[in-house]
């Protein structure tokens, strides 16, 4: 994944790109309609709004959130879109948006949507729920300006004339009030066994020198792993072989990979 700083109103937006593709992408079924819709609109939306006269019924912008464990294809998926569409995808950190200073929250996310209306760009908000999580009772001066803040992005986001995606890793996290504001919900869960062996296959090149007694399907039915990780453990077992000669990865290599990829959850 390819990233590039943008600073607007001192706040640093990252542009997402990949030189992946979209045989890349390994999804389950729902998930690649539920993507194949989202993608329609970006098509048609024009048609649908002016031609069709739906702007006089429903807001003019798309929002999905999309929803699942780490590692499992969200970061990625936003950028092939941006790819295949010829938009720029920027991710927004927002806890970086939110000041201490009143007002200043809403000048700085006003500079971003702006901004992106007039690019057409794809804005793509990470870990979602720390802001769009569930809500407390309110208590004091603090509370109430969160919640403002909270109360201006949302009408932000549903008056965005383009592709809004918020991500996270547990829809259970996003207060029900939000949830109902997104025209798609889509779940990247854990790949499965035979998701995993197209992931570890399409993860280690043919160009690579390769151990012929990989057992890759046993590899991908034994341990449960996400896309994400097994590019960590391509990483680790390229680090690994190009230390020897000749430098051929071994089963070793990736069974160490993945035990060390384990070791971060515990």
């Amino acid at each position: 994944m390819e990233k590039e700083i943008l600073t607007i109103n001192a706040l640093c937006l990252e542009r997402i790109t990949t030189l992946l593709e979209w045989d890349d992408l390994v999804l389950d079924s729902q998930a690649q309609e539920e993507i194949a819709e989202l993608l329609a609109w970006l098509e048609h939306h024009q048609t649908l709004m002016r031609d069709w006269r739906l702007d006089r019924m429903i807001k003019p912008g798309y929002r999905a959130l999309f929803y699942g464990p780490p590692g499992t294809g969200k970061t990625m998926t936003a950028a092939l879109i941006g790819k295949l569409t010829g938009r720029d995808v920027y991710r927004i950190d927002l806890s970086q948006a939110v000041s201490k200073y009143i007002g200043e929250t809403e000048k700085n996310l006003a500079g971003i949507f702006d901004r992106a209306e007039n690019s057409k760009w794809i804005l793509f908000f990470d870990e979602a729920d720390a802001l769009f999580g569930k809500r407390t009772t309110t208590k004091d001066a603090k509370d109430r300006y969160a919640n403002q803040e909270v109360a201006y992005l949302l009408q932000r986001i549903e008056d965005f004339p383009g592709l809004a995606i918020l991500a996270t890793n547990f829809k259970g996290n996003i207060d029900d009030a939000f949830s109902r504001r997104f025209q798609s919900m889509i779940f990247f869960p854990m790949p499965n066994a035979d998701q995993r062996l197209r992931l570890w296959n399409k993860a280690f090149p043919g160009h690579l020198q390769m151990a012929p007694d990989i057992d890759w399907e046993q590899i991908a039915q034994q341990y449960e792993i996400s896309g994400g990780g097994i590019i960590n453990v391509l990483q680790f077992c390229a680090l690994s072989a190009v230390q020897r000669k000749p430098p051929v990865i071994t089963q070793n290599d990736i069974l160490s990979g993945i035990r060390k990829e384990f070791r971060k959850g515990n």
